[in-house]
């Protein structure tokens, strides 16, 4: 963190020590930042179908805002703030193994979200 002369003689002045950064504090490193906006160029949105309308209706029951598609996942996951869904492509989704793993997670969303 970069401070100005004036800005560290008022924080002098009123007793104020800032923090140094720690890679704790912070979910990503920059490095990781910028390998996470250089993955979200590949996410897609998904096209409408029998598994994606269900899907959109579950999560409309959720404070999930959004879902996309991911062709390199594997798994769903939740974004960091859990506002974001991003699943593997629907085809890897019709497999019983992906699907009860995107379920079991929108289940556990449901109810963090109802408490």
């Amino acid at each position: 963190m970069n401070i100005s002369a004036s800005q560290a003689q008022l924080l002098r002045q009123l007793n104020i020590k800032p923090l140094q950064r720690r890679d704790c504090f912070f979910a990503g490193s920059p490095d990781q930042t910028a390998t996470l906006a250089a993955d979200t160029a590949t996410l897609l949105q998904p096209e409408d179908g029998l598994l994606s309308r269900d899907i959109r209706q579950l999560l409309a029951q959720t404070s999930i805002s959004d879902w996309l598609l991911n062709p390199a996942a594997s798994q769903s996951v939740l974004t960091e703030n859990g506002s974001v869904l991003v699943t593997p492509i629907l085809n890897t989704l019709q497999h019983p193994a992906a699907k009860q793993q995107l379920w079991a997670l929108l289940q556990q969303q449901l109810v963090n979200d109802a408490d």
